[in-house]
């Protein structure tokens, strides 16, 4: 079960802070280090985990178009090692290993044999059913079968004696060479147990409801690491109030609970769970500042909707189960792989979950909701929105999709076309038209997920397809820190509003360059600019779309490419433009040589984010290796 340590470190984590909270009425900055301490201890266990399963775990090769099966690079034979009995291999994948081993003793030809004759003599049987012309002649045939048959078992017994001898002599001479050398036994005890824990840090299935592998582990790493910075940014957004606000730290361990338990997820069951866990803590952090402007609407418009959605997505599952009598990932891949056409219920239950996914996803028709949230939330809640909120729901959703060919279905895939063709334009057309930087960027997200949505239709047929999300989802997470950080470090609680509006981040590179310099590589990995990691996830879904086939959905790319290049230009030069009055001139260069020379905990998350922006732009390659590493469990 250590696999499952970064939920149980989560656990343990929010029983302590609510004692200490609660009992010992400590203040924010503790609560704040020992949320960090939780975050960073929950990441190390996943990253350690990870590591170790990404070096004992077969690679997936190549998937086929015809029947989704799923190619394994087998390992290299050893020579005195015993072959695993837990192979991460397809479900429908065929083995060959039993054919290519020869036969040391004359047992497998005899049953080989016994097997051959017993054919014949089902063909002599029949032969004598249908002809009655050569009555005499299938007689003989039979009784020189039977002649046979007692003859192949007496050399089968003869053989089974044999064996047993030598087995038995065998083990009995490798039991006193055992005891005249311990030393050497105690060696290959220790070998078999130095086995046994290596086949500890494999990819596998730890229950009916959670799977551990190095997809997950990758994404939960993500999640802890925005979770932590979200943390250090909520601080200093907190840092002019002198109430305490522990509780909004345990609202936050909660929600990182959800996320990785989505991330874990291999069952319908824990896949409804997670969402729960991970959408209710989301109505108490998005009210949580309900003295602010358009804080309340936002959290009842988010929880009434919300709870819409699950209603719609519970009812899918329950759908899916009465047809397919399975909710585990794997066992409705065997179900939907051997269906001769879908049921009307089985394309019920599909349509009512793409109802729920698409919420929590903000995809059109489904996104309404979105911007006014992001507007109504505090700017670090924003944050948690876009990059926990949908990036848990989508890994979850990707691997439902690779291991169960939903896609496969026309209807479906026509559906699921039309959502991201629509959710792209839709989300940069009325990008255009906002001034509040938060409502420009909650469309924006709506576009963002528009794009991976194309991946994930392609999902089954190119094993790009699962880079492609890792890449994209990696330098979206990056460049919403670069942005959003940036926002909320500007910003303070005991304020009506976070200065969200151009106007008020006008002319940021005098008063602090260093944040307004990483904000703009934040809107240019975005925009998709070369050089920039936001290039190279939309370079490779390009590509992806090209190999599917999927024109329009390319046509809709570029064209949103061009439109979001606009107002993300537009938002950049604002930041530079120089300010008009003298005092302000003033004023801002006295604030920009402090900034120069003093850069706190939160400036350096949102720094190093700017710089593996770049970095992944400029060399990918670790960033390839490092999804490519994170393969995910097919049986």
């Amino acid at each position: 079960m250590i696999a499952l340590s970064p939920i149980f470190v989560l656990s343990f984590a929010i029983i302590v802070l609510l004692i200490a909270l609660f009992y010992f009425k400590i203040g924010t900055k503790l609560c704040t280090i020992l949320t960090v301490l939780a975050l960073s201890c929950a990441l190390l266990c996943s990253s350690i985990i990870g590591y170790k399963i990404s070096f004992n775990t077969q690679a997936i090769t190549d998937i086929s178009n015809d029947n989704m099966q799923l190619s394994v690079a087998p390992p290299a034979p050893a020579q005195d090692q015993q072959p695993s009995s837990e192979e991460t291999i397809a479900v429908d994948a065929d083995s060959t290993e039993d054919a290519n081993q020869p036969s040391d003793n004359g047992e497998n030809s005899s049953t080989e044999e016994s097997d051959a004759n017993q054919t014949n003599t089902n063909e002599t049987n029949t032969n004598e059913t249908n002809t009655n012309e050569n009555s005499d002649v299938n007689g003989n045939g039979n009784s020189n079968q039977n002649a046979n048959d007692v003859a192949n078992q007496n050399n089968n017994q003869d053989n089974t004696q044999e064996s047993t001898q030598n087995n038995t002599q065998e083990s009995t001479q490798e039991n006193i060479q055992d005891s005249n050398n311990p030393a050497q036994a105690t060696s290959t005890q220790e070998q078999s147990a130095a086995d046994d824990s290596d086949d500890g840090w494999k990819a596998r299935q730890i229950t009916a409801l959670f799977t551990s592998d190095g997809y997950g582990l990758l994404y939960s790493s993500l999640i802890l690491i925005v979770a932590i910075v979200v943390a250090c940014l909520a601080y200093r957004w907190f840092i002019h109030e002198k109430i305490h606000h522990g509780v909004f730290y345990v609202i936050l361990l909660f929600m990182a609970l959800g996320g990785v338990t989505l991330v874990y997820a291999s069952h319908l069951i824990a896949f409804f769970i997670g969402i729960e866990l991970l959408s209710i803590p989301f109505v108490g952090l998005i009210g949580y500042q309900y003295s602010q402007t358009h804080s309340l609407e936002a959290a009842v418009k988010y929880m009434i909707l919300s709870s819409i959605a699950s209603a719609f997505l519970i009812m899918g599952i329950a759908f899916y189960y009465a047809t397919t009598g399975e909710l585990t990932f794997s066992g409705l891949s065997y179900q939907l792989s051997t269906m001769s056409y879908p049921s009307t219920l089985l394309l019920m239950g599909v349509c009512l979950m793409l109802v729920g996914i698409g919420f929590k996803l903000s995809l059109v028709p489904f996104q309404l909701w979105l911007p006014d949230v992001y507007q109504g939330a505090p700017t670090v809640v924003a944050l948690l929105l876009s990059t926990v909120g949908k990036v848990a729901v989508f890994c979850a959703i990707a691997r439902l999709f690779l291991l169960a060919p939903i896609v496969n279905n026309e209807t479906i895939r026509i559906i699921l076309v039309c959502m991201a063709f629509c959710s792209i334009l839709w989300g940069n057309l009325f990008a255009l038209m906002q001034t509040s930087l938060k409502r420009l960027l909650a469309y924006s997200s709506i576009a963002h997920f528009g794009y991976l949505l194309v991946a994930l239709i392609a999902v089954q047929y190119q094993v790009l397809a699962l880079e492609t999300i890792g890449v994209y989802l990696i330098g979206y997470i990056l460049a919403n820190i670069c942005v959003l950080g940036v926002i909320s470090l500007e910003s303070h609680s005991d304020e009506l509003q976070d200065h969200e509006n151009e106007i008020d981040l006008s002319g940021l590179f005098w008063r602090r360059p260093i944040l307004a310099l990483a904000m703009g590589v934040g809107l240019l990995s975005l925009a998709g600019v070369p050089l920039t990691a936001g290039f190279i996830g939309r370079f490779l879904l390009l590509m992806l779309g090209v190999t599917a086939e999927l024109w329009w959905l390319n046509a809709a790319i570029v064209l949103g490419s061009t439109l979001g290049l606009y107002f993300y230009a537009r938002l950049i030069i604002n930041l530079y433009i120089r300010p008009v009055g003298r005092d302000d001139l003033n004023s801002s260069q006295n604030v920009s040589k402090s900034t120069w020379r003093d850069i706190k905990f939160s400036e350096l998350f949102i720094v190093l984010s700017a710089l593996l922006t770049i970095i992944c732009g400029v060399y990918p390659k670790w960033m390839f290796n490092l999804v490519s590493m994170a393969q995910y469990l097919t049986t």
